[in-house]
């Protein structure tokens, strides 16, 4: 599961219908109207520097340099301090990709596999649990076709996209060993009115991969739609004082992984277990079965928003290897500032470390900029901006008033008004992403996330809060 290359032949995919294009243009004033209202009020908001996570803009120093005070991430030579070694920038952002576009064919072929499954001489090899890398790119060789024909009128731009980007990075030359890869779990038992999951190990990487597959069906589009705030606990708020007791997180996100059905699992107490916690469950015993193994959570589009709350939670439990890894792509806002600072208090104590992959002028990325009470979304970790003919940059949200200019300048840069674009299907798609990444190789083979999280003038204060040791 977490490393696959395959060749798929298959026809031309189509671009996005001229009637989604009409209803585009004649929908562009209201949009704009739109846009200027909630630029004003994300503005006003993200211009208030952060200043009470731990640490005091009088106690912040003007250092520039990595000391071993100010460490968050061990990288002796690019490994841990128990040997673990880790992978550079553009190799975890091609792995987690490359995870994020099989979901959608692998979820299409098993749903075939279960409806119809006179279409296969044995659907059950296609439904099998665990079932190896290798095998799994067999089974989508021989299956391309059917899936494409399959997908019928109502063809789901996203899947296509997938698939042509699976076979753009084939014909690069971009193969991999797969023999290590396994994937051990794949939760679509209810694909139609449920997220869509995958665990997945790599022997050859030590790696656990947890991931969440996009919007594809009804129920995932509405999920989307859901963007009020929903208060929930913060698993940190024990832990230092200043803390927040709660914070608001996107409702549509948050039912969807932490809904409870009568029909899943009990606690010990007879309540009913949430997705999230089934998953988990999963997770924890993987993990004790390969120990030393790190946790690795990744998606596109909705699935990147759900791990990025399933990153987060994890981080909190102890039985969890730390640091838990979240790689998102082109991830929609999930959480108020609240969430933010609570998500920069676990990054300071080393126990998450986070990579967001946004395209430039990928609309999905800057929405929604403001909740139904008119309270600003946050984005959050390390961001990774990818443009289709200028190198990539990297930045992060540093909290302190003298990062108030910066701030100002992302929060206009990350505005809808400065991304207006009538290409947003196609920036939002995994084979715009796939090129972008590609054409960034060169510049990010040598950066790695951990650096960046040791480097005080990426991540600002969040460095020196971390050396304190009051957080």
């Amino acid at each position: 599961h977490t490393h696959i290359r395959l060749i798929i032949n298959r026809s031309s995919i189509s671009s996005m219908s001229s009637i989604t294009k009409l209803c585009c243009f004649n929908k562009t004033f209201l949009f704009v109207v739109l846009l200027l209202l909630g630029f004003v009020a994300t503005f006003g908001a993200s211009s208030v520097p952060n200043t009470n996570n731990g640490i005091t803009e009088e106690d912040a120093t003007t250092t520039t340099t990595t000391t071993a005070e100010t460490i968050l991430f061990p990288n002796n030579n690019n490994k841990d301090n128990d040997g673990y070694e880790w992978p550079s920038l553009y190799d975890e952002a091609d792995d987690m990709l490359d995870n994020s576009m099989l979901m959608y064919p692998v979820a299409q072929l098993r749903k075939l596999a279960r409806t119809d499954p006179t279409k296969f001489d044995d659907p059950e090899a296609v439904l099998k649990e665990p079932i190896t890398a290798s095998e799994i790119l067999v089974l989508l060789e021989e299956n391309s076709q059917l899936i494409d024909e399959t997908l019928g009128e109502e063809k789901s731009n996203v899947v296509e996209d997938a698939i042509e980007a699976i076979v753009q990075r084939q014909k690069k030359g971009k193969n991999h060993t797969l023999s290590k890869a396994t994937l051990l779990q794949f939760g679509d038992d209810n694909a139609q009115e449920e997220l869509v999951y995958a665990i997945g190990i790599d022997r050859t990487k030590k790696r656990i991969t947890v991931c969440f597959r996009g919007s594809t069906t009804k129920q995932d589009f509405i999920q989307d739609a859901k963007v009020w705030l929903t208060e929930t606990e913060n698993p940190y708020y024990s832990y230092q004082k200043g803390q927040p007791k709660n914070f608001g997180l996107h409702t549509g996100f948050y039912d969807y992984l932490f809904y409870e059905d009568e029909k899943e699992e009990k606690r010990d107490d007879g309540t009913i277990k949430s997705k999230y916690e089934i998953i988990l469950d999963q997770v924890v015993n993987v993990a004790k079965e390969y120990p030393g193994y790190k946790l690795y959570v990744t998606g596109h589009s909705l699935g990147a928003a759900l791990s990025s709350l399933f990153a987060f939670q994890a981080s909190a439990r102890d039985d969890i290897p730390k640091p838990v890894t979240c790689v998102s792509i082109a991830s929609p806002y999930v959480g108020d500032g609240r969430f933010r600072k609570a998500f920069q208090f676990a990054e300071s104590l080393g126990r998450i470390r986070y990579l967001r992959i946004a395209n430039k002028r990928d609309i999905v990325t800057l929405v929604p900029f403001l909740s139904l009470k008119f309270r600003a979304y946050k984005h959050l970790g390390v961001e990774l901006k990818l443009y289709k003919e200028k190198p990539s940059l990297l930045a992060y949200t540093k909290f302190g008033a003298r990062y108030l200019m910066n701030a100002m300048k992302r929060t206009w840069s990350n505005s809808l008004l400065n991304n207006l674009t009538y290409r947003y299907l196609n920036n939002h798609g995994c084979k715009e992403y796939n090129e972008r990444l590609d054409n960034a190789k060169s510049q990010l083979e040598g950066v790695y996330l951990n650096d960046l999280y040791n480097d005080p003038k990426m991540v600002g204060l969040l460095s020196k809060a971390a050396a304190k040791k009051e957080l």
